[in-house]
């Protein structure tokens, strides 16, 4: 069965439009619901894509009827997204709601495993100050070099599973760009997963410098 036909077969019964897929969608509308399952374990319900983790709401202007899908599907099958003010977008305008919207639940899904890692280890290293590192990241979204190699070594001592690319570094500042131009390599390289293209630029920078 083609994408097309397992569409029809979900959204016909719901839709005013019982017979013509393409007129059908028309009725239809992502209005910006969306959240996070956790975990890939939900079919999409308009294609039945399996391991669907991040669902996007649509619902029928007609007749109210709402289906969970993957953020895919409202590209793939030409449903437009509503705009801030009611409106409805064209195709580019929905595309770039969708992108910008399944980012926000990526990174809200990435601030929440930092936040339930730092818990983690607070839980094991009676010395670790878990309230200053959480109210850190809140305000800028990442460590500093320095902060973010002593979690790594942390993390690692008290054997508390982490992603380094959950993290960010910043280094914006000048102390910051001093802390990670004064690391030895293999700290440096520790760090690297969690660092955006333009900071391993620098880094390639630093490097060079180095000799």
């Amino acid at each position: 069965m083609s994408w097309a036909q397992r569409a029809a077969r979900n959204i016909l019964p719901l839709s005013h439009e019982k017979s013509d897929l393409a007129t059908a969608l028309r009725e239809w509308r992502y209005e910006g619901g969306f959240h996070d399952l956790e975990a890939p374990d939900a079919d999409c319900e308009l294609c039945d894509h399996p391991d669907i983790r991040y669902q996007f709401e649509i619902r029928n202007g007609l007749t109210d009827a709402r289906l969970q899908i993957g953020s895919e599907c409202i590209n793939r099958f030409g449903i437009r997204a509503t705009g801030g003010d009611g409106e409805d977008l064209d195709a580019a305008g929905t595309r770039s709601k969708v992108s910008r919207d399944r980012r926000s639940l990526i990174e809200k899904a990435r601030n929440k495993r930092v936040i339930i890692a730092l818990v983690a280890l607070s839980q094991a290293d009676s010395e670790f100050s878990i309230l200053s590192f959480i109210n850190y990241h809140q305000d800028r979204g990442a460590f500093t070099p320095k902060q973010l190699a002593t979690l790594l070594w942390r993390f690692e001592k008290f054997q508390v599973p982490i992603d380094v690319h959950d993290f960010k570094l910043t280094i914006r500042r000048g102390r910051e760009k001093t802390q990670l131009s004064e690391m030895a390599d293999w700290q440096i390289e520790r760090l690297t997963p969690a660092m955006s293209p333009t900071q391993r630029q620098f880094l390639a920078t630093l490097k060079a410098r180095r000799g």
